[in-house]
This record gives structure tokens, sequence and C-alpha cells, in this order.
């Protein structure tokens, strides 16, 4: 059976560099796709927070927030209903969270859905500060929970302890989400536990989410699971899906645009490990694989290969799955079919002194999750893929500081003739050519 992928265009050879959309510069730290001319910002949340254009009052509740949200926001959501944060009793089938994200996931919003239940009212924030190539985190407790005095425990109210110290997203690895309603390729398969997960949709769809604060949002026609995936497009043996079903993947599009901004944070954790300064080349050789480059020992190759046999069993036990259910390969890790790019991501870091530890959006430490959707990553016969972004970032800053390395970087934006402000690659061909220069040969 074929693994399932994400191919947004007519085949693999959309994702090469003959058929790329825009080419869209040189050396220079583009955003990940383009940004809206006037985005809505955490800035302007404030303010909105601070005053109802209808009322010229603060905010009171999420109920009469979420309204006011720009369209944006209100047409990009994806529900949790089972949770490993520290609301997760708070959130149930019936009641989920909601998680709103801007095009390019600059700005993440979420709140729970149950008045009843703690963390009612209390919004959420995630930014991302492009300058500082740092996720920041907010919370704003509004009037209404005020009013009924509740404060969050000191456990919910510390990011840190879910998302870091250094924050991160949590998010899992493409093509499953275990909790989120669409949790496998943002559709429900025909199995067992994709039924039973469907069957508790339709019935959120046909109560609760008629009332706020899901009321409000924009669920887009043309699927009777929307915003997810119509499961009568589900087949088996799908090896890719073409843009037509991208408006109805809002966790697969929301893992993308984080992972472009999570990128540009893994290189800043890179560059400041004790051992990176100097070795910046050696280290992007070696993930090219110029000439007699270093590479991970066999050793380092087979840890990497039981970590992500251990990581896979977990997302799948989480995802439900029982003894004797099918097992197809589709729900299986991509990193799995790209250890050694995987154990060429952990030998760089060790060889720079850094700690990997947070460089994952999944949530155990230390993960190896990294895998957004995107098929690409190849070039020639070889695999790239999933190390791709680093060596994006490692020749983007060496063209920065270094002239001669400027020829070499050319950006290319794979999505932006769909439509969607993320998905930027490197030109790998290009960037093989530098092999002479980063080795001296």
């Amino acid at each position: 059976m074929r693994k399932t992928l994400l191919v947004l265009a007519a085949g693999v050879a959309a994702l090469t560099a003959s058929a790329v959309a825009a080419k869209v510069g040189h050396f220079s730290r583009l955003p990940a796709g383009a940004i809206a001319s006037n985005p809505f910002t955490e800035a302007d949340l404030e303010k909105l927070l601070a005053k109802n254009p209808a009322t010229g009052r603060p905010v009171d509740s999420i109920n009469e927030l979420v309204p006011l949200l720009p369209r944006e926001l209100r047409s990009n959501f994806t529900f949790v209903y089972d949770s490993r944060s520290p609301f997760r009793s708070s959130i149930s089938p019936d009641r989920p969270r909601v998680i709103l994200f801007s095009n390019d996931g600059r700005l993440v919003l979420t709140y729970t859905g149950d008045a009843s239940q703690p963390g009612a009212d209390l919004l959420e924030t995630m930014s991302f500060d492009d300058k500082a190539s740092k996720f920041e985190l907010h919370a704003f407790l509004l009037p209404a929970a005020e009013r009924r005095d509740w404060r969050p425990t000191p456990e919910a109210a510390n990011c840190a302890s879910c998302h870091g110290a250094d924050a991160r997203p949590i998010f899992d690895a493409y093509p499953l989400w275990p909790g989120f309603y669409g949790s496998v390729l943002d559709t429900f398969p025909r199995d067992r536990a994709g039924l039973a997960e469907e069957k508790e949709y339709e019935a959120f769809l046909a109560a609760t989410a008629k009332t706020e604060p899901y009321r409000s949002l924009i669920f887009r026609p043309g699927s009777p699971v929307s915003p997810y995936l119509d499961p009568s497009r589900f087949r088996e043996n799908v090896s890719q899906f073409g843009p037509q079903a991208f408006p109805f993947m809002p966790s697969a599009r929301l893992g993308m645009a984080l992972t472009d901004l999570n990128r540009a944070r893994i290189y800043r954790k890179l560059s400041e490990g004790k051992d990176f300064k100097g070795h910046e080349k050696q280290l992007l050789a070696e993930l090219l694989e110029c000439g007699q480059s270093p590479g991970p020992s066999p050793r380092t190759i087979a840890s990497v290969k039981d970590q992500l046999l251990r990581e896979n069993a977990d997302r799948l036990k989480r995802l439900g799955l029982r003894p004797g259910d099918p097992r197809p390969n589709r729900d299986d890790m991509e990193e799995l079919n790209n250890i050694r790019s995987v154990a060429e991501i952990e030998d760089v870091a060790a060889r720079a002194g850094a700690d990997r530890s947070d460089w994952s959006m999944a949530f155990e430490p230390g993960s190896l999750a990294f895998y957004d959707g995107i098929l690409s990553g190849i070039y020639g016969r070889k695999s790239y893929r999933l190390k791709e972004d680093l060596i994006f970032e490692l020749l983007l800053h060496l063209a920065e500081n270094e002239p001669a390395f400027r020829p070499y970087f050319l950006e290319e934006s794979l999505l932006a003739e769909f439509g969607y402000p993320f998905g930027n690659r490197i030109d790998l061909g290009l960037a093989l050519t530098s092999c002479r220069l980063l080795t001296g040969g």
C-alpha cells in the first residue's frame, strides 16, 4: 500500500524548481510566503479587547469576541476534543477547544467552549517575532471570567510547562493529529476509529456548533464535515491531494505554516550551540552530503531508528488504535522513510553543541517529528526531505554574511500560486553547487 503524502499540485513535478510558482529573491530573510499588506496582529487584538467597536466598552467574553474577529481568523480553524493541556478536563467531543489561526500562522488564538468549566473566557494567543525568531505566548482573562472569581492554577498559568522556556507550538507532525477532529489527514477514514470520530463530530455540528463560541466561525461550504475533508474523497491508496482539497485541511495548513516559522527558531537554537561558530560550513556540507563530509555514525542512525519506531507506536496508541485494528502504513511517520536525514539533523546538533530537545513541535521532549506534509526535498535520486529546512537556514545566513555564497541561495515559493503564504523552499540544485566552496575542494 502506498503511503499517503500531501502534494499540492498535479504530481510531484510541481514541487521541483522547473515548476515553481515564484522565485522570490536571493539571500534575504523572506517571510513564509507573502504576508498580507495589513495583517491583524496581537496588538490589534489587544485594542479590540479593550474596546468593542459596537459598544465602546471592553470585550466581556469569548462569545462576544468571536463575531468581532477578522474573517481570516474565523475561516481558519480546527477543533480539539481530547488534549494533554492543563485544561484537558474542560474539553470534550461536544465542547471542543477552538484553534483559530491567520493564513501565515503568525497569529494563533485558542479558547475552550464550555462556560461551566475552568478555562472559560480565557483567551490564549501565540504570535511570532520574525526579528528574534521567537514565538510569544500570552493569555487574556476576560471580564466574564473575572466575575466568576476564577483564576488559572499555577500549572495552567505556566505556559512553559508545555511549550518550553523557549516557547514553541505544540503540534503533531503530518498526517496524524490525535485528539483533533479530522485526526487522520484532516478527514475521517472509513475504519472503526474514523467512523466513531465522525459520528461525534456530526453530533457536535448538529447541536453545540450552532451556538457561540462556535456559531460565528465560518464553516466553508463544500464538505459535509467542514472545515474538514469530505470522507467520501478518502481512499486507502491515495498518494496525493490536489490543491482543491487544501481548503478543507486546516490542521495540515496550520502545521505547514508553523513549520516555516519554527525553522527560523531551530536555526537560532542551532547557532547558539557552543561549537557552532566557525563550523557552520562543515555542518551545511554534512547536510548536503558534500564529498567526504562527515555523517552520522551507524550507532546514531540505529538510535534514531529505534526512537522513531517508539514515537510512531505512541502516536498510533494516542490515535486510539487497538490490537487487531488494520494498520495502514499511511498512518506511519514520514520520518521512518528518511531515517538518515533525521540522523543527520541529530548529528549536526551534536557537532554544534546545541540542545535539540525542543526543536520538534511535538509535545514529547526530544521528539524527532518534523514532517509538515509537503512532498519536497528530492533532487536527482537523493532525498533531502526533513533536513532541507536546516539547509535553507544555514545557507541563507551564510549568504547574508559572506557574499561568495550569495549565488547559491535561491528561495522558491512553492504554494504562492495557490494563494498560501507558506511552503518556501530552497533551490536544492543550486545549493548543491556550493559544495566546493563549503569544503574548499
